[in-house]
């Protein structure tokens, strides 16, 4: 399983925006290399953890072939996560014809801006070519060679937001964003889940948006106090184990996120901080079911 961190920031990005403070203007100067555009995490090439607006930039950026996209896992509503108008372009005269429909995963208010999002430009051709389905927390569901259940987020008041457990031969990688401290249901209901299936998550993805900053228990985000909190809750729980990866992403230009804090971040939390770009390959345990023919 490669996982791939195409996009490692906040709605607002780092460089923010419309923002000139410090962290701004020095990610600005020393260029690329501290840019953290909005999140977005692709898996083996095929599966998409969300759709931010920048996704077409990824896309350049790193050579990431959308139209190979065959799944797309949508964490909540919110416009830096999921950005619906980049659907219309996926046929008519906007692409070339493409082999395979996309199916997307997400709640009831994802499902409802896309239908507001599509509904006046959106040709049923090509409309034709995406499926949608609605899930729902502790409800696991397969899709090709993957199984995922979703958690609730603490993160929305608006909608149920979800996080993400995706299973594939044997690798589990867990998806922590955007959340604060994760739900005790959430919690209670992962480490039943993982028990059952002798499993343990192989990486964990952690919202960090405040950085160095603890956001506390009834936060939206999260800091890497928080981030600790929960890996020793899920160390606690089974849910991971010694050989647990632990990546810190999801950055906002608040908590200062220049290459020197994300270094002493990793030194002193014991955790590998996520740059635009930033892969991870975990080696699967057993084969596809389309390798076994």
């Amino acid at each position: 399983m490669k996982i791939l961190y195409l996009g490692t920031g906040a709605a607002e990005g780092v460089p923010a925006v419309f923002c000139n403070c410090d962290t701004c203007r020095e990610a600005r100067r020393r260029g690329e290399k501290e840019f953290h555009s909005r999140s977005q995490v692709l898996i083996d090439g095929e599966l998409s953890v969300d759709f931010p607006p920048d996704a077409y930039y990824h896309s350049l950026r790193f050579g990431a072939d959308l139209s190979a996209v065959r799944y797309l896992l949508v964490t909540h509503s919110h416009m830096d996560h999921f950005y619906a108008h980049d659907f219309i372009l996926r046929g008519y005269k906007y692409s070339s014809p493409l082999p395979t429909p996309l199916h997307i995963f997400g709640n009831e208010e994802v499902k409802r801006v896309f239908d507001e999002c599509t509904r006046r430009e959106m040709r049923p051709d090509v409309l034709e070519n995406i499926r949608f389905s609605v899930v729902r927390p502790f409800e696991p569901f397969s899709f090709g060679d993957y199984t995922a259940v979703a958690l609730k987020a603490q993160h929305s008041r608006t909608e149920c937001a979800l996080l993400y457990l995706v299973e594939k031969c044997g690798k589990c990688y867990l998806h922590l964003t955007d959340t604060g401290r994760i739900p005790r249901e959430s919690l209670d209901y992962l480490g039943a889940y993982l028990r059952e299936r002798g499993r343990r998550a192989d990486l964990v993805s952690f919202d960090c948006t405040f950085l160095f900053f603890g956001a506390g228990e009834v936060s939206r985000h999260m800091g890497l106090p928080d981030c600790a909190a929960m890996r020793g809750e899920f160390l606690r729980r089974g849910v991971a184990g010694e050989n647990t990866r632990w990546v810190i992403t999801h950055f906002s230009h608040n908590g200062a996120p220049l290459s020197e804090n994300l270094r002493r971040a990793e030194e002193e939390y014991s955790v590998e901080a996520a740059r635009d770009g930033f892969s991870v390959c975990l080696l699967y345990t057993s084969p596809s079911p389309r390798d076994r023919g």
